[in-house]
Formats: C-alpha cells, structure tokens, sequence
C-alpha cells in the first residue's frame, strides 16, 4: 500500500487520491467535502504559488484555490505508483 504524504510534496500536475480529511479543521473539512473532495477523491494538483501564496487543485472538473498552510495537513496517496 502506497505512503501517505502531504499535498505539497506532490509533484505539479501529478494526480493523487485524498487519503484523510481528518487532520484539517473541522471548517475547512466541511469546505472541501461540501465542493466534493471527500476521501478517495482523486485530484490534481495544477498550481503553487510562490512564497507562501495559494495552491490550485482541480477535482472533479473544477478549480479551487487554497492555502499553503491549510493543505500540508491534507494526506494523500500517490496514484503513480
């Protein structure tokens, strides 16, 4: 079974599938479940954003952006592997 890592050791345009949603805060995990991005989502990531700036991820046909800080608690599985 691949390892859990951190949205943001992901490599850019590689797509992963969302481990857990259990590390973020409770506001933030109901966001994102609420725009579809539940356990076992695939997404991708298309872009980060320098010094600390926002990162865009695409899942299921759409863009979001989100911060840095919020998703390096977001565990994800490689689907490269």
């Amino acid at each position: 079974m691949p390892e859990c890592i951190s949205l943001l050791r992901t490599p850019l345009g590689q797509t992963v599938r969302v481990q857990s949603l259990a590390p973020l805060h409770p506001s933030l995990r109901r966001r994102l479940t609420d725009m579809g991005i539940n356990e076992g989502s695939i997404i991708r990531l298309k872009k980060i954003s320098l010094l600390g700036g926002p990162i865009v991820i695409e899942c299921n046909g759409q863009l979001v952006g989100l911060r840095q800080n919020q998703v390096k608690q977001l565990e994800v599985v490689p689907t490269w592997t």
